[in-house]
């Protein structure tokens, strides 16, 4: 089975942000596996900060909530078993999303 590639592109994160949460849902009747890998553009090559596997029972979501009071700009990576894997990426200020920093599943881009 083929692996599915999303990402985010370049996110810049505002003042107040202090945290980025990633849900991602398993829309399938199976069970699934993603890679949900969090980098920081601030450096050239981005560095990778995050990088966790998660199993996912059928028709279940798993959330990652990171804490990001000092990130500048950064990007979300999501490879999937499935295409019925989806993700949500935002970034939050205490605990409300932040405009600009939400990508919905539709606004992810494939690559690879």
């Amino acid at each position: 089975m083929a692996t599915v590639n999303y990402t985010t592109g370049p996110i810049s994160s505002s003042d107040d942000m202090d945290q980025i949460r990633i849900e991602i849902l398993n829309n399938s009747s199976s069970r699934q596996t993603a890679r949900v890998r969090l980098y920081d553009l601030s450096f050239a090559p981005k560095r990778l900060l995050i990088s966790q596997e998660i199993r996912l029972q059928a028709r279940s979501t798993a959330t990652i909530d990171i804490p990001a009071s000092n990130l500048e700009r950064w990007e979300v990576q999501v490879s999937a078993t499935s295409t019925s894997v989806r993700p949500w990426v935002g970034g939050k200020s205490k605990g409300q999303n932040i405009p600009g920093t939400v990508v919905l599943n539709s606004q992810f881009m494939r690559f690879g």
